[in-house]
Order: structure tokens, then C-alpha cells, then sequence
């Protein structure tokens, strides 16, 4: 169940008896940790300032009436516009223009004996500020007074002073600031003055402003319905909401103002540089019209083109001049050769084609024909015929004639091939000088169309955003209006005594939690029996005594039918069952407290009561006690007697009326464990013995010395007493520990100080003896009514006369 230990104890199980214990003794500790925590919940809310919150919800959204004219979007109406409208809201530059509207200039406070509240639109009286002529004066508290029907203002600046008096709804002028007190409800005025210590400051809006911020909470709630949680929270219910309000007004406001200037902006953009690029563009047709008029060229790709297309062209009519003056070279060769008929028959074919193929053909089929006619003649007559000779001269001219006609075309066509050579090279040379030409033209013709692609969408934009402004408008509307609630947010009464309660709880639950494991405490029988061995008997527990006595006595001799000399007749029984022939009981504790002086005695008391000669023994040599519990002289005892210097007859007390004979312990020996354990204690026990039925010897304690181990080891009954509710369990541990050590074969138990209840007192045991003890109940009972009736009767007594 639980660790052993020297100085603590741990229990590491759930222990049903020992939880029950705990919580009777310390059920307590719960409803006065939660009447504590109540009340500090009672004090907490007293002195609390409370926090109160106003919210609304806005909803952003923008309508472009232009898009669906020109089809252009407006700048601001993009889709990500949304969260910028949020964090416009959250800016401190919107939120310091909402502080600044709301008219903070001064702000009125009413202090208490515990807490400082800001009057804002709910006092008796307002401050309309005029002017503040010092900027010191700032955050400076300016008490206010009525006194003798008039105003009176005062407060300190610096190392001085200051004092102004004025009559109700005048100017007071100072040389800090000028104000007008408004008062609406002088009786209400008079009383909060008298109740209150009132002063009113004047705010740096900026300081204010700081101040306040962070008490903001602007969050997006739904994108897609474009709605804007807006919160603000403070000690003032109204300026939560007009603070929230405000804002959200100040917002709808500005936010068309600060779209539309943001169009206009790029308007005036557009403009700034349609007049700069009109000068850049007009500048740049300058230069590329003079350009093409030093250069005589329009457009030099296009010119190259042109070029290129004539010099082919002059190219393939010069290739054609040439074929033909070839053609006709060939047939002035051939006509020089004095070709027959079929010769000049063949230069027929030659001049198919050709420019001049009309002018030469004729006269070539005319000379064909003057040759066929020839050889037609000669089949009719010789060569030297006149008709032969008259045909050759024809011939003759026909050829001449011919010849210079190719001469006259030859020449014709050589100056017109020389034209076009002439051309050729001339185009050839223009156009091996276009490329540095084209790429002059062509940066100045790039630069001249971008300025003017430039212009066109300038131009255009302007128009359009131009409509689209014109178009655009703002549809931000509050969805939910702010509330003006006066029940506060923070702190909630419900929560905060709950918070506190279950904190009460919790330490309450902890602390009996600590206590249960850390419990080192003996209460009943029941602990014992779960911590020593098994072969340890319990005899039985012994009532705590409702008697207070200074030192242990006998009083069963006193209270015969009490409970404790019920208990201990008990343990009488319960001997005889251990040991039917014993006649050495010896009586030890842990450590002194427990009460084993007083069993000892009254045990000692009980055995003697059934006639059997009794004789306690006080060796206890330490702190000796059986001396004065019967009044005897402790000067000559058992300590005198171990020693040799008194007789056993001369240390005996006698006792007639309970049978009972005592041995103090005698003076202090500076070696008790010496005496004890020598042959001369034997000695007298043995002598004892001779002479007495029972002896009952109250030990030392063993935990604290080991004087007594060997006499309880030696005693026919050992007995071990603990103490209810004050014996620790590591004490029990040491019990286990002589068993363990075989020092102690076997050892009784007696629990003492068992709270006076049926059920912790009767009913423990051997297991022998079982009884009725009602009568002795009902003695105890009627015993403590008694008591109470007569306690009644004397408070009650001066009444009755």
C-alpha cells in the first residue's frame, strides 16, 4: 500500500478506508478554500473595471455601370480589392480620422475610492473645448468644483498652481485654454460633485488614438458575400458604439472618395504623359520626313523592292537585246557568205520572235523569192544570160538592202542595250547603299510607331476609365448595427464565479489529493492490520478520553462502565486467549504520546479488578510518569533498586483500594539500557514473579531507544501501542521491521485514542469476547446529555427568575 520510508510516506493505492479517513478529517478544507475563492470572485468583480463591446457587420461591395458599356473592368472593382477594403479598415489612418470626428478634444472622469469611470455622453454636464493655448496641458487632470453658485477650475502645471472661477454657461479663460461648461441638470451636477472627485482632461488625439487601437478588431467574415466583422471593446458601453459606427461610417464615406481618387490619379497619370508623347511623336515625324526628303527615298524596303523588280526587269529585256543582235550578226554573216536559196530559207525561223521580225522578214522572204525564180531560169538558160545577170543584180540589192536594214536595227538595238547597262548599274549602285539607309528609316520609323501606338492607347485608356469612373460607384452598407449594450463582456459574473469555484475545487481536490497520498497517520485498526504482518494481533482499541489530564491516569476505576473500560476489558479477554498462564506483560510505544503509560495503568487497573495480584513496573527511566499518576515520591525506585542500594520491599507502593502495587522508576540513571539489561533486573523480575500474578512493565519507547527491545522479546505478552491520529505509519514499519529481525517472535497490538463510536471501538479484536455493550453507550449518552442539559440550565438560568 504504501513505501517505506524514514521521514515520508507515499500511498500508491486506492486504499477505500484510508480516502474515507482523509475526507472526515479534511472535508473541511473544501467549503472554506471555496467560501475563499467566492469571495475573492466577489472582490475581483468589485474592483474590476468591466469591458464592454459593440459590433456591427459591413458588407463591401462596388457597382461598375461602365463595365457593361465599354467592357472594361474598373480599377477598383478587382477581385482582391476585397481585402484591401479590410485592411483599410484596419489602418490606423482611417481610424484616427474616426477618433478625430467623434470630437475626443476632452474627455470627463469620475473617480471613486476604488475605481476611475470615464463619463462620455452620460454625465450631467458636457465640455465644449474652444481652444488649448498650451500643448503641456495635455493628459493634465483639471479638477472641477461648485462652490458658492460658480464654476471652479483648478490644477497644477509644472512647479505652479491654478485657480479660475466662473458663473455656469460662460467662457473660462485661461492662459492654458478657453472652455464652456454645459450643465443640463444642475441638481444632478451638484450630487455627482459631492459623490464624486470629477476632473477632465484634454486628449492628444494622437495619444489617443494610439491608445484606443488596440482595441480594435476588424476580421473578414465571408468573402464571397463580402462581409467585414467590425469590433470594438472598452470600458464605456456608448463609446464602443459610436466608436464602431463611426468607423464604419468614416469608412463608407471614404471609401468612393479614395476610389475615385485613385482614378483620377491615373487620369491625370494619362495625361501628364499624352502631352509629353504628343511632343515626342510630333518630334519623330520630324525627323523621318527629313530623313526621306534628304534622302529621296519614301520607304527604302519598299524602293529596294521596286528596285531589285526593275534591275530583273532591265536585266531580261537586255538579255533579249542581246539574243537579237546576235540573231542578226548571224544573219549579216550569213548574207555575207552568199547563202543559196536554202540558206536564206533558214534565216526565216530565225527571226520568229523578234522586234524585228516584221521589218527584216519581208525583205528575206523577197530575196528567197528572186533566188527560186533564179533557179527556175536556170533550168532554161546559162549563167552569162541576161535574164540571169539581171536577177543576180536584184539579188545584189535585196541583200544590200537587207544588210543595212541589220545594220540600221543592230545599231538600234546596241543603243538601247547600252541604256539598260546603264540602268542596271545605276540601280545596282542606289541599292548597295539602301541597308544603312533601311536602318536609319526604320529606327526612325519604329520610334515614329511607337509613340503613336503609344498616343492611340493612351488615348484610349483615358476614355475609357474616364467612363468607368463616371460609372463606378460604392453600394457598402451596414448589415448589422452596432448595439449599445450595457452588460459588460469581460468580466462575466457566471463565468468568473464559476472560473473562481472550480479553482476552489481543484485546490480543495488537490489538496485532500496530497493529503490522501502523503497521509502518514494511523486512525483505525483496520490501517494496522493492511501494514503489519499477518501473525501481529490486534487485541483491540482503546477510546480516546473525553477526561483532560495533565499526565496519564486511572480511570476505570473512576468510570467503571465507560467505553474505555469496556475496550479494556476487552483486552483483558483477549490475554487470557493468547497466553491462558501469562504473567509478564510488557507495554511499549514508538515514541512518547501514544499513550502507553496510560494503557499500561489502566489495564494494569482492569487485571487487578479480577482479584489477581497486580504490580506495574515504571521502567521508563527516561521520562518516568506512573509516579504521578498516584501521587507518589519517585525519589527511591526501580532504579535504587537494580543498582543495590534500597530493598524490593522498600520501592513497593501500595495501593488497597484497587489491589493494585506500583515501582516508580526512581531517579534518572545516567544508563538506563545498562540496568535494564543486566542480571539484576532479571533478578527482581524473577522475584516478582514469586509474589505477584500479573506483572505489567511500561516500557521505553523503542522507537526512540532500544532499552525495551529485550524485555518485550523476554515478556510473556509483548504489547505495542499506537496512537489514533497521531501515530505515523512508518512507526508501524518499524514494528514490521522487529518482526522481520526475529527480534520479537510475537507481538499484540493496541490502537489508543480511537475517536468514542460503536463502530471504530467494538467489534476489533482476536476474534474472542464478543458482547453487547449498549448500557455503556447509553451510560456515555446519557453521560453527555447531562452535561449539555446542565450547561442549558445555567445559560438559561437568569431567564427563568
Amino acid at each position: 500500500m504504501a513505501e517505506n520510508t524514514n521521514s515520508f510516506i507515499i500511498n500508491k493505492t486506492y486504499d477505500p478506508l484510508l480516502f474515507r479517513t482523509v475526507i472526515k478529517r479534511y472535508w473541511w478544507y473544501m467549503p472554506i478554500i471555496l467560501s475563499f475563492f467566492f469571495f475573492i470572485a466577489m472582490i475581483y468583480l468589485r474592483y474590476t473595471k468591466p469591458i464592454y463591446e459593440s459590433n456591427l457587420i459591413l458588407q463591401i461591395e462596388n457597382e461598375d455601370n461602365a463595365k457593361n458599356i465599354i467592357d472594361i473592368e474598373n480599377i477598383n472593382t478587382k477581385k482582391d480589392i476585397f481585402y484591401s477594403e479590410v485592411e483599410l479598415l484596419r489602418s490606423e489612418l482611417l481610424f484616427n480620422q474616426t477618433i478625430k470626428n467623434l470630437g475626443f478634444e476632452v474627455s470627463i472622469f469620475y473617480k471613486g475610492k476604488f475605481l476611475t469611470e470615464e463619463k462620455y455622453k452620460s454625465g450631467s454636464f458636457n465640455i465644449q473645448a474652444y481652444e488649448l493655448m498650451d500643448s503641456s496641458l495635455v493628459d493634465v487632470p483639471i479638477y472641477i468644483s461648485y462652490v458658492e453658485n460658480k464654476i471652479n477650475l483648478n490644477y497644477e502645471l509644472g512647479d505652479k498652481s491654478y485657480e479660475f472661477k466662473e458663473e455656469i454657461g460662460k467662457h473660462i479663460i485661461t492662459p492654458h485654454f478657453d472652455i464652456v461648461i454645459k450643465i443640463e441638470h444642475p441638481d444632478n451636477f451638484r450630487i455627482e460633485l459631492e459623490n464624486n472627485q470629477v476632473y477632465f482632461v484634454f486628449n492628444s488625439l494622437r495619444n489617443l488614438s494610439e491608445r484606443l487601437y488596440g482595441n480594435l478588431e476588424v476580421s473578414p467574415l465571408d468573402e464571397r458575400a463580402r462581409t467585414v466583422y467590425i469590433g470594438f471593446r472598452g470600458d464605456n458601453p456608448r463609446i464602443c458604439h459610436d466608436v464602431t459606427l463611426a468607423l464604419a461610417n468614416e469608412f463608407i464615406k471614404n471609401s468612393v472618395k479614395i476610389k475615385k481618387k485613385s482614378s483620377e490619379s491615373i487620369l491625370n497619370f494619362i495625361d501628364l504623359q499624352l502631352d509629353s508623347l504628343s511632343s515626342e511623336l510630333k518630334k519623330s515625324k520630324d525627323s523621318l520626313m527629313n530623313f526621306q526628303r534628304v534622302s529621296n527615298i519614301t520607304d527604302p524596303e519598299k524602293e529596294g523592292i521596286e528596285m531589285k523588280t526593275d534591275v530583273s526587269k532591265f536585266q531580261d529585256e537586255l538579255f533579249n537585246l542581246e539574243d537579237e543582235i546576235r540573231t542578226l550578226q548571224s544573219i549579216y554573216r550569213k548574207l555575207q557568205d552568199q547563202p543559196n536559196r536554202l540558206d536564206v530559207y533558214r534565216i526565216l525561223p530565225e527571226l520568229l520572235g523578234k522586234s524585228y521580225e516584221t521589218a527584216i522578214s519581208s525583205h528575206i522572204e523577197s530575196l528567197h523569192a528572186l533566188m527560186e525564180e533564179r533557179e527556175d531560169i536556170l533550168f532554161r538558160v546559162t549563167t552569162e544570160s541576161s535574164e540571169i545577170k539581171r536577177i543576180d543584180k536584184k539579188i545584189q540589192e535585196k541583200t544590200k538592202q537587207i544588210i543595212r536594214s541589220i545594220d540600221a536595227i543592230e545599231t538600234r538595238l546596241k543603243t538601247r542595250s547600252n541604256v539598260l547597262k546603264n540602268k542596271i548599274n545605276e540601280l545596282e549602285g542606289i541599292y548597295s547603299t539602301l541597308p544603312g539607309k533601311r536602318m536609319e528609316y526604320n529606327r526612325l520609323k519604329n520610334i515614329q510607331d511607337l509613340n503613336e501606338k503609344y498616343f492611340q492607347l493612351l488615348t484610349e485608356k483615358k476614355v475609357q476609365y474616364a467612363i468607368s469612373d463616371a460609372g463606378f460607384s460604392s453600394n457598402n452598407r451596414i448589415l448589422k448595427n452596432p448595439s449599445l449594450d450595457p452588460t459588460p463582456v469581460e468580466p462575466k459574473s457566471s463565468t468568473v464565479y464559476i472560473s473562481f469555484l472550480l479553482l476552489g475545487m481543484f485546490l480543495s481536490l488537490g489538496i485532500i489529493f496530497i493529503k490522501y497520498v502523503s497521509f502518514n497517520e494511523i486512525n483505525l485498526i483496520e490501517d494496522l492490520q493492511n501494514i503489519l504482518p499477518s501473525h501481529a494481533t490486534i487485541l483491540g482499541g482503546v477510546p480516546n478520553s473525553k477526561i483532560e489530564m495533565e499526565y496519564s491516569k486511572i480511570v476505570v476505576t473512576d468510570s467503571p462502565k465507560s467505553m474505555i473500560a469496556e475496550a479494556l476489558r476487552k483486552i483483558r479477554v483477549n490475554l487470557s486467549y493468547i497466553k491462558p498462564n501469562y504473567q509478564t506483560i510488557a507495554i511499549s510505544s514508538s515514541i512518547s504520546g501514544e499513550g502507553k503509560t496510560f494503557v499500561a495503568l489502566n489495564l494494569a487497573a482492569i487485571i487487578s479488578m479480577t482479584g489477581k495480584r497486580t504490580i506495574i513496573l515504571d521502567l521508563d527511566m527516561r521520562k518516568p510518569k506512573i509516579h504521578l499518576a498516584f501521587g507518589k515520591d519517585n525519589s527511591n525506585g526501580m532504579s535504587n533498586l537494580i543498582i543495590g542500594t534500597t530493598t524490593l520491599d522498600q520501592v513497593i507502593h501500595k495501593d488497597v483500594d484497587i489491589n493494585l502495587d506500583i515501582i516508580t522508576s526512581g531517579p534518572i540513571p545516567p544508563n538506563p539500557s545498562e540496568l535494564l539489561l543486566g542480571d539484576n533486573f532479571k533478578q527482581i523480575i524473577k522475584e516478582l514473579k514469586e509474589r505477584y500474578d500479573i506483572i505489567v512493565i511500561d516500557n521505553p519507547p523503542i522507537g526512540l531507544v532500544s532499552d525495551g527491545v529485550q524485555i518485550l522479546t523476554e515478556a510473556d505478552i509483548p504489547i505495542y501501542v499506537f496512537k489514533s491520529q497521531y501515530s505515523k505509519r512508518n512507526f508501524a514499519y518499524r514494528v514490521k521491521e522487529l518482526f522481520e529481525m526475529q527480534q520479537v517472535k510475537n507481538l499484540n497490538i493496541i490502537l489508543n485514542g480511537i475517536n468514542q463510536s460503536k463502530n471504530n471501538i467494538y467489534g476489533y479484536g482476536y476474534g474472542y469476547g464478543y458482547g453487547t455493550y449498549e448500557g455503556y453507550l447509553d451510560e456515555e449518552k446519557n453521560t453527555k446529555q447531562s452535561f449539555i442539559k446542565n450547561l442549558l440550565n445555567r445559560i438559561f438560568a437568569p431567564f427563568k427568575r
